[in-house]
């Protein structure tokens, strides 16, 4: 292709003239309007509101003093059954978990020996008093010693010296005895007496005999009925130890018994809460797995502190009557110790904590600033403080929305009593 060459005339110089100072006035004009957009952008931006948060104030609450502690349930009563007599173990009537009454047979040992024993002591009883001459109809305390038979034969005998020395003594002035015979009669006479009173002593002696015999009889007695054992009180059988056909020494433990209606809570109050513990004062208890909690009276207090632990033993007893309960379960447990007691408290939402430091936002003049607080108890709506805050402060309700500068604040109640101290109160 060639190049062609351009003339311009004088028209078309005019016109690209005209072209060019179009496009002048375009640039010129776009030139203002990117000009006045940055001057739009500048203008000064509106001032945002003051933000709300509800606040309350700071007051005392009816707030009950309590102490916290830890315990155990332990049973009312625990005995280890065990034998009075030796022998062989005959049967064994109960195993763990066998629930039993007051006097109900536990085990029983052999009994053939015992009943022996017995027998033997019967017979020496019965030659006792046949020695004495009681019928077997006539009770032992209605013997009387002058009418057994050997002591009536002596008393024959003491008569008939006395009236043999009567006699002789009548015929000593008519010549007919003489004073050797009297002498002699009156030796008779004293014999006589001492065989009396001879036969009455041996007769005191077979009535002594005769209550050992007696003695000896309830003891082998005794002894048939402790063969078999039998439950001091009702309760349930924790363990057995020994079974039929074994060996059982004096005292050897055969079963373990224990009382589990009622319970008893025991725990330990450390010592400076000790003073304030009294008998009656409630108690709440709250076991794992157990959605309510047991609230009982302090039943017993130890005289003296632990000295180990340097705690004072509490105990309360839990009603347990359908063994619900066991023992050795851990509590923990409240006793409600001052029921008018008194707390500054405010809502457990308003606290902050970080770094292990407490705070709340303080608003004064609707200005907040933090301050850093110390706390004590707690429930689950309201935190005890200790120290940091004074009756008639205002808060913030919630410490999560506090900022620090200008606010409008809402008043909102204060916060109402609750919690364990105010359920054990009522």
């Amino acid at each position: 292709m060639r190049d062609l060459p351009i003339r311009l005339t004088g028209r078309s110089t005019h016109s690209l003239s005209a072209v060019c100072l179009a496009a002048m006035t375009c640039l010129l004009l776009g030139c203002g309007r990117a000009e006045r957009t940055p001057a739009t952008s500048a203008a000064p931006a509106a001032t945002p509101a003051e933000p709300e948060v509800h606040v309350v104030e700071v007051a005392l609450q009816s707030w009950p003093r309590t102490v916290r502690v830890q315990g155990t349930l332990i049973e009312d009563e625990y005995a280890l059954l065990g034998v009075k007599v030796a022998g062989r173990v005959k049967d064994v009537r109960v195993d763990i978990g066998t629930p039993v009454t007051a006097g109900q047979v536990v085990a029983e040992l052999e009994t053939d020996e015992f009943d022996l024993r017995v027998q033997q002591a019967e017979a020496q009883v019965a030659q006792a008093r046949a020695s004495v001459g009681l019928k077997p109809n006539v009770p032992d305390e209605q013997l009387d010693p002058t009418k057994a038979p050997p002591v009536q034969q002596e008393q024959a005998l003491l008569d008939e010296a006395r009236l043999n020395v009567q006699r002789v003594k009548s015929l000593a002035g008519k010549g007919v005895v003489t004073q050797e015979e009297i002498q002699s009669r009156e030796a008779a006479l004293r014999v006589a007496e001492a065989r009396y009173r001879s036969s009455l002593n041996s007769v005191q002696e077979q009535i002594a005999l005769l209550k050992l015999r007696r003695s000896e009889l309830a003891m082998a007695n005794q002894n048939r009925q402790d063969a078999v054992l039998k439950a001091p009180f009702d309760g349930t059988i924790q363990e057995t130890r020994v079974a039929p056909g074994s060996y059982v020494n004096v005292g050897q433990p055969v079963a373990a018994l224990v009382r589990t209606s009622p319970l008893r809570f025991r725990a330990g109050v450390p010592e400076r809460s000790a003073v304030g513990v009294a008998v009656g004062q409630p108690v709440q208890i709250t076991l794992e797995g157990v959605s309510r909690p047991l609230v009982a009276p302090i039943s017993r207090i130890s005289p003296a502190l632990d000295v180990s632990s340097r705690a004072l033993i509490i105990e309360a007893d839990v009603e347990n009557k359908n063994n619900q309960l066991r023992t050795g379960l851990f509590a923990e447990a409240e006793i409600l110790v001052d029921d008018g007691g008194q707390a500054l408290a405010i809502p457990a939402s308003s606290i902050t904590a970080f770094g292990g430091v407490e705070k709340v936002w303080i608003v004064v003049d609707q200005q907040a600033r933090p301050q850093q607080v110390i706390i004590g108890r707690r429930d689950a709506q309201r935190v005890e403080i200790l120290s940091g805050l004074q009756p008639g402060q205002i808060i913030i309700a919630q410490g999560d929305q506090g900022r620090e500068g200008l606010v409008r604040a809402i008043q909102d109640a204060p916060a109402q009593a609750g919690g364990a101290g105010a359920q054990l109160g009522g």
